[in-house]
């Protein structure tokens, strides 16, 4: 059991909790602020971040840029747009990729974006209110379309974020600054899959949409597909989701009884977990 110092005796608010992680990013810190809330944690990576800052690909659609200002930038992450900025600042293309920037509407998926679009000296004319990529595609077409718009993407597939807005912009530049993959190692994430299946968690944490599409895959590889959405049901292990964005994947893959913070947030994640299961004395 774990115990507080001094006088105070009741237990962590995750005190008899075992935690799936499947993060790749954070995942560190996330790990730390579970066990200081009392949490056992069985950490199974789904994914690894595969940086393209150094890609000529990336290089010569900034030069295009440059060349060619869009009338548009939408921004997906705040990470990614730091990304780039500073690798094109290492290859000398940075302050005139930034002056041209500045000059230009821009968009952003949420509050992350938001916040690294600001710190880039960058200001941001619309934020989608529920942080859904479908709000940007229907917000452009709204509006009018675009001439050329540039897409700073978010990992994904490609083609997935760039047909929405082909619908109603002559011409999409997508700028790839990272690409999500599967672990080189995915023994971790398997041994999550299985302590799921055999509800030896109580709950399992995703910080990204895609740590859920992964985890879903490699159970599937496993046989074990079905098995595993069907514990994630919040009664037999509670799936634990970051925000918004995480949340919509993660219904449409057949999780349920999801928790979620107001804000999208890690603390913010754990520290909704932790409010979920004070009601309850039972250990998972």
């Amino acid at each position: 059991m774990v115990r507080h110092a001094g006088p105070v005796s009741e237990p962590l608010p995750l005190a008899g909790w075992r935690v799936g992680v499947t993060a790749d990013r954070r995942a560190d810190a996330q790990l730390d602020v579970l066990r200081r809330r009392g949490a056992d944690v069985l950490h199974g990576c789904t994914m690894k971040t595969l940086d393209l800052t150094r890609d000529e690909r990336l290089l010569e659609v900034s030069r295009g840029l440059v060349d060619q200002p869009p009338d548009t930038l939408v921004l997906e992450t705040g990470m990614g747009l730091t990304m780039w900025l500073e690798a094109m600042d290492e290859l000398g293309v940075g302050a005139d990729l930034r002056s041209v920037l500045a000059g230009i509407e821009v968009i952003a998926r949420g509050p992350k974006a938001t916040s690294a679009a600001r710190r880039a000296g960058l200001e941001v004319a619309w934020s989608a209110p529920n942080e859904q990529f479908a709000e940007i595609a229907s917000h452009v077409a709204d509006t009018g379309g675009r001439r050329r718009i540039a897409l700073q993407l978010d990992g994904t597939d490609e083609e997935v974020l760039v047909a929405p807005l082909a619908a109603t912009c002559d011409e999409v530049v997508a700028v790839p600054v990272y690409r999500w993959s599967l672990p080189d190692d995915t023994g971790p994430a398997r041994m999550l899959v299985e302590a799921t299946c055999a509800e030896e968690l109580g709950a399992v944490t995703f910080t990204t949409k895609q740590a859920a599409v992964h985890l879903v895959e490699i159970a599937a590889a496993m046989g074990r597909r079905d098995e595993l959405v069907a514990a994630l049901d919040g009664d037999r292990v509670v799936p634990v989701s970051v925000g918004p964005v995480c949340s919509a994947t993660m219904r449409v893959l057949g999780m349920s009884g999801l928790v979620e913070p107001e804000r999208a947030r890690l603390v913010a994640m754990v520290d909704a977990l932790a409010d979920h299961a004070r009601p309850s004395d039972s250990a998972a």
